[in-house]
């Protein structure tokens, strides 16, 4: 692992505040993997395989509470860190892990967790409140999915998948959909529509935001 890398994962809200000493234990325990695209780190229903962070790259989560339906999470970009969930309970995983595209991660095996957490038991804690954090983020989207119509939450959506308008969103319009809570057909309309308004740029699986401010500004009116 590079000293890169190792920023990266300290700019990280939740392993930035970790102990020095129990950071080195996840470390010391982790090993960085390179994986292609499209690359299935996990499925829904398999057994815990251990923690993960993003090195380099993405990675989306994607659940599927009943048949014929599905439910996608926001991209885990670098420094992210998932998994923790069926690693501290050990039951199987609740959502598939897929690499967008090429990415680097580091990956602790049950074995290594176990090392680790022998080596420093606080990290039993610490991924604990990860867990949390998880949990707290999942809530505050799906209060969001309910609280906003449509168009609000579209454009609040895309603003934080483009990082503030920043940067282009590799996703395909049926998975951004999924997560609006919409039809491929009523988004797909939504989007062209602010295309044509100059507020966002379409391209095959990629959306870039032109114009944040208008976009935040006029998700009101697109929604009634």
């Amino acid at each position: 692992m590079t000293p890169a890398d190792l920023a990266t994962l300290r700019a990280d809200d939740w392993f930035g505040r970790i102990a020095p000493e129990r950071q080195a234990a996840l470390l010391e325990a982790a090993e960085a993997r390179t994986v292609a695209a499209g690359t299935r780190l996990y499925r829904a229903g398999d057994g815990p395989n251990g923690l993960w962070a993003v090195l380099e790259g993405e990675v989306r989560l994607k659940g599927y509470p009943a048949a014929g339906l599905e439910f996608l999470v926001p991209i885990l970009r670098p420094g992210s860190w998932f998994g923790e969930t069926s690693t501290l309970d050990g039951l199987p995983r609740p959502t598939d892990a897929i690499a967008i595209g090429p990415a680097r991660l580091l990956h602790l095996s049950m074995t290594a967790v176990a090392r680790a957490t022998a080596a420093a038991p606080l990290l039993y804690r610490d991924l604990a409140v990860l867990a949390c954090a998880h949990q707290r983020t999942a809530l505050g989207f799906l209060a969001q999915t309910v609280a906003h119509p449509v168009g609000v939450r579209l454009a609040l959506l895309l603003a934080s998948l483009s990082q503030e308008g920043r940067r282009v969103v590799v996703i395909r319009q049926d998975e951004l959909a999924t997560m609006v809570g919409v039809s491929r057909q009523t988004l797909n309309r939504r989007l062209k529509a602010l295309e044509r308004e100059g507020v966002l740029s379409l391209a095959y699986a990629q959306i870039k935001v032109l114009d944040l401010a208008r976009l935040l500004a006029d998700s009101p009116s697109e929604s009634r």
